[in-house]
């Protein structure tokens, strides 16, 4: 038809690169979009920004960063039969997954580190804070060992180049990058709920937070899928056709586990937006004193700061709006920042009685 554009991700038989730029540019938009709602909601709401929401800002914008050296790759080869890709792309299609993977890594891992102090001062006490620091400190190691070993991958003086260049055990690499991947996001899940679990709260309410936290299990089922698909990449005699696939998994792996990093604390924006709903969530203190840390919270109508302030309560609270004389609960939990490092649980329960005042 005359006018129509062409497309702007041109698929063939013998290029199928757009498949790479559609989910790069998807994933990452929404990526983007939940970060960005997160971190505006706890500072214009919560009124405060902790170490986690840096990590997860910056692993935010590694990502971004991959995602260009992502797309440099497609537009010299990645997605392209091999035997139609010039010598010259060939080799700048090789640098450019190089340095992706590895900004890949450490997008993953600080969202992983994000997620895990996000968690710490609820683990400040007894071995889950030990075995926290274990897991932070593994993702570290991790992290460290898998930049290493990604850049160290082929022999030099050229060691990006896995399509031409002599690489050993990249089979072997991969599978152990991905074991890790696996393993510490499957600690900080089952960790984090499990701390959860013994929290004084309903059923009901435990479920709900733990399903949020739950979905970071997601990842795990996408990073399963990146190791299948490298280990067909080193297999495969056309690399620029195979990295597709593999790309695509990197993207959703560094995506997903952004967003689920995120997604714990977004049940606060939930409450402002429909303040009739409750809504469990991850989220500061508002600020009421310098040292509360974060809260597991039931959201729902409004604050009472003035009260909280003059009676130091140090209690992150919820109304459940009554009507005609019922009862009104606050509930919160929250750590206690000035002696020591607890879980205090609290009910206030207000009644209202009409009294008539009888004249003599």
């Amino acid at each position: 038809m005359a006018g129509t554009l062409p497309p702007i991700f041109p698929i063939t038989d013998d290029d199928h690169g757009g498949y790479t730029a559609v989910s790069l540019y998807t994933l990452l938009a929404l990526s983007v979009f939940v970060v960005a709602t997160r971190l505006s909601a706890r500072y214009y709401i919560g009124k405060m920004v902790q170490i986690d929401d840096y990590l997860l800002g910056i692993s935010t914008i590694i990502a971004i960063l991959q995602s260009v050296f992502v797309q440099l790759a497609i537009s010299h080869g990645l997605g392209k039969r091999q035997d139609i890709v010039s010598s010259h792309d060939s080799g700048l299609f090789e640098k450019y997954i190089y340095v992706a993977q590895i900004l890949l890594i450490v997008s993953v891992a600080l969202s992983k580190l994000s997620i895990g102090l996000l968690f710490k001062s609820l683990m400040n006490r007894g071995i889950t804070r030990w075995v926290n620091w274990g897991l932070i400190g593994a993702v570290i190691v991790w992290a460290v060992a898998s930049i290493v070993a990604l850049a160290a991958r082929c022999s030099s003086p050229h060691p990006w180049s896995f399509v031409d260049g002599k690489c050993d055990s990249q089979d072997t690499m991969f599978r152990a990058i991905g074991a890790v991947n696996i393993v510490t996001d499957v600690g900080l899940v089952l960790l984090s709920c499990g701390v959860l679990w013994t929290v004084q709260v309903s059923v009901t309410k435990k479920l709900r937070i733990i399903t949020l936290l739950a979905i970071r299990l997601v990842v795990v089922i996408a990073v399963a899928f990146q190791i299948h698909s490298y280990i067909i990449l080193i297999k495969s005699a056309d690399k620029t056709w195979t990295q597709m696939n593999a790309s695509i998994w990197d993207q959703a792996v560094m995506n997903i586990s952004i967003i689920a990093t995120s997604i714990p604390s977004l049940g606060r924006l939930a409450h402002e937006l429909q303040p009739n709903v409750n809504a469990f969530a991850m989220t500061e203190n508002h600020g009421l004193r310098a040292g509360d840390k974060y809260t597991i919270s039931s959201l729902a109508n409004h604050y009472p700061r003035e009260t909280a302030e003059q009676n130091m309560l140090g209690t992150h609270t919820s109304i459940h709006g009554s009507v005609d004389g019922e009862t009104e609960s606050m509930e919160g939990l929250v750590r206690n920042g000035i002696h020591q490092n607890v879980l205090v649980s609290q009910t206030v329960e207000l009644k209202v009685e009409e009294r008539e005042c009888n004249r003599p």
